[in-house]
């Protein structure tokens, strides 16, 4: 073997060397009298009638606002009303107050009634809402002072609603626990 030789990925000097890249493919070749569809001939076919489709997002939207206007005004009961006798409300386990409660009553007496128990002027500001089927989307923010530490929290939220028959049935908040704990 001659100085400089490769073999593989090894020179004969010891070095290591890449192999060749491989050629670049081509552009893709369309069959004779074929050519792709514009994206407006896709966009013609989808089965969606948007006029439907915003009414429907414009639906779980509108209940789902009317919860955080009920709870803004400070009308509790009216929340409470809105929402399905059986609704399942999911608190993340990080907070001691955490937990899965069922029924109108169990999210009063575990979840609305420590707003009042355990904070100053507690906030639930949604900033962005969004649907997607049956499910209805809320991003924003939790404030308030906590009572026993005087610390403020503000603390951002995603909360996920899912409705049947335009009637919350689940709810779940996903939040950063640590700032909201290191209020308390």
């Amino acid at each position: 073997m001659s100085a400089g030789r490769c073999t593989r990925r090894i020179c004969e000097g010891g070095a290591q060397v890449r192999p060749p890249r491989p050629e670049p493919r081509s552009a893709p070749r369309w069959r004779a009298g074929r050519r792709p569809e514009p994206h407006t001939d896709i966009a013609r076919r989808l089965p969606m009638t948007t006029h439907q489709h915003d009414q429907h997002i414009s639906a779980g939207s509108a209940v789902v606002n009317a919860l955080y206007d009920a709870l803004a005004r400070g009308d509790v009961s009216a929340l409470l009303a809105g929402l399905d006798e059986r609704i399942e409300w999911v608190v993340p386990p990080g907070l001691h107050y955490g937990g899965t409660y069922r029924g109108r009553e169990e999210v009063l007496e575990n979840v609305f009634s420590r707003f009042v128990t355990e904070w100053r002027d507690f906030t639930v500001s949604p900033a962005e809402i969004v649907e997607a089927g049956d499910r209805v989307i809320a991003l924003g923010h939790y404030s308030g002072t906590n009572l026993a530490t005087g610390k403020p929290t503000r603390t951002r939220f995603v909360h996920l609603w899912r409705l049947r028959d335009g009637v919350p049935v689940h709810f779940e908040t996903v939040l950063d626990t640590h700032t909201m704990v290191a209020a308390m």
